[in-house]
């Protein structure tokens, strides 16, 4: 329980996204009294049958636990709450086709705030931005209300599918807008993690945020140019990569595959956009990130020369199984999923073909909403398909059956893995089929055309 001196044990949580709703549900079994605001109506519905919008696995017995003990409660607009002193903004800020990040929403928000905050509240920004936005953007609004208030910038980065246990171990970054924010927050956070890693300004943790994450982009950037290197040298990048990380400290280097999801495919822009109007461009940052974004194309373009090369005509039906923008841990997020981009590519090669969908998490209306026919089952989806493309790191897909699964498809037939779940040179698929990976798409196939 949190000792009665702590200042801020009633918080508010503007954005019950993703990010929003999982911390505030970390916070409420912390002890702390949270009121949620959103203004989504399916957020707001699932909530009010103590449900998240959204699959993870553990959160909804825990939300419900929170919801029935009045420790958190929600509603659909801010209004004045005498007993919060600490308010946490959540809301997304989403990069547009023209790769600008899009803050509209965020200012809404700490503009409703300002017109409901007290003399001494805090207000903390979670939101990824640019380098600057917390001192530049924010607390210009909030000052115009005239109240006293302390202000600080602390990001969120937890993995996708293992929230809840991450707000509880992972090292919680905290720059205030001087000392007494940095501390006031720390404090706070202290209650959810043991290790809060305090620095100088929020500029600092801003940065801390947009460089973690296009580091991941790049380093995946990189192992998808491997497989890419290695698809026009006949070799396997599993093995490769495989083989160079084993015992040797200095290479960690990913496996392979699509990069998406609502973090890696605009943190890359936010950090590039912090520094216009000054006399650098981050060439590398941008370069791995339009690189990954080029990978559907590219994989598009060779399941196409492949199996024009071994049928005599276009594939009646393609199925793309795995669409979430991860696998593992699995969630059912579409947002920033390379299925999306990838489907378009396959259509645009094979503009006749009907197109299946499976995911197994992913439900059947969501699917839809892709453009695809939900499949219902994966061996539905490969059923009479001549292409099946695996798009996502499911470990359901680890699992399969490639020969059983493989004797319903339509021949020639082609698997292509793009997470390399199975090894081309072994796997053993149906006669008139082709198991074929990315980064191993050269190698010959263990069985098939």
């Amino acid at each position: 329980m949190l000792p009665e001196s702590l200042r801020d044990k009633n918080v508010c949580i503007v954005g019950l996204g993703y990010v929003g709703l999982t911390l505030a549900v970390a916070m409420a079994d912390a002890g702390f009294r949270v009121h949620g605001i959103e203004v989504d109506p399916k957020v707001l519905s699932a909530l009010g049958n103590e449900r998240a919008h959204f699959s993870e696995v553990g959160l909804d017995a825990l939300l419900a636990e929170q919801i029935r003990s009045g420790r958190f409660t929600f509603a659909d607009r801010l209004c004045d709450a005498p007993d919060v002193s600490a308010y946490i903004v959540t809301v997304g800020t989403p990069v547009g086709d023209d790769k600008r990040v899009r803050f509209e929403s965020m200012r809404a928000v700490v503009a409703d705030i300002a017109r409901v905050i007290k003399d001494g509240d805090i207000v903390i920004l979670r939101s990824t931005v640019m380098v600057g936005t917390t001192r530049n953007v924010v607390k210009p609004i909030l000052e115009a209300a005239g109240k006293t208030f302390d202000l600080a910038f602390c990001p969120e980065r937890t993995l996708e599918g293992k929230a809840l246990l991450e707000l509880k171990t992972l090292p919680q970054v905290v720059g205030g807008i001087d000392a007494s924010a940095t501390f006031r927050a720390s404090q706070l956070f202290s209650f959810l993690t043991p290790s809060v890693v305090r620095v100088n300004d929020p500029e600092t943790a801003e940065m801390v945020k947009l460089v973690n994450n296009s580091q991941r982009d790049y380093i995946f950037a990189f192992a998808n140019e491997v497989a890419a290197m290695c698809d026009e040298l006949g070799l396997s990048a599993a093995e490769v990569i495989a083989s160079g990380n084993l015992g040797y400290p200095r290479a960690n280097l990913p496996m392979p595959g699509p990069v998406g999801g609502p973090c890696l495919e605009k943190d890359p822009y936010i950090l590039a956009q912090s520094l216009e109007g000054r006399d650098f461009t981050p060439r590398l940052t941008i370069g791995a990130r339009q690189w990954n974004e080029a990978l559907p194309a590219r994989a598009a373009a060779m399941v196409a020369a492949d199996h024009r090369r071994h049928a005599g005509a276009d594939p009646a039906r393609i199925a793309v199984a795995g669409l979430a923008f991860k696998g593992r841990p699995e969630t059912d997020d579409l947002r920033g999923t390379v299925a999306i981009p990838l489907i378009r590519e396959l259509r645009a090669q094979f503009p006749k073909a009907a197109f299946v969908g499976w995911d197994a998490v992913v439900g059947p209306d969501a699917i839809r909403t892709l453009g695809l026919e939900p499949a219902g089952s994966l061996e539905n989806a490969f059923r009479d398909t001549s292409i099946l493309v695996i798009q996502n790191n499911h470990e359901c897909f680890s699992r399969i059956d490639l020969f059983t699964l493989s004797t319903v498809m339509a021949r020639p037939g082609l698997i292509y893995d793009m997470w390399n779940q199975h090894d081309p040179r072994s796997a053993r698929v149906a006669p008139g089929v082709a198991y074929r990976t990315l980064g191993g798409f050269a190698l010959p196939a263990a069985a098939g055309i």
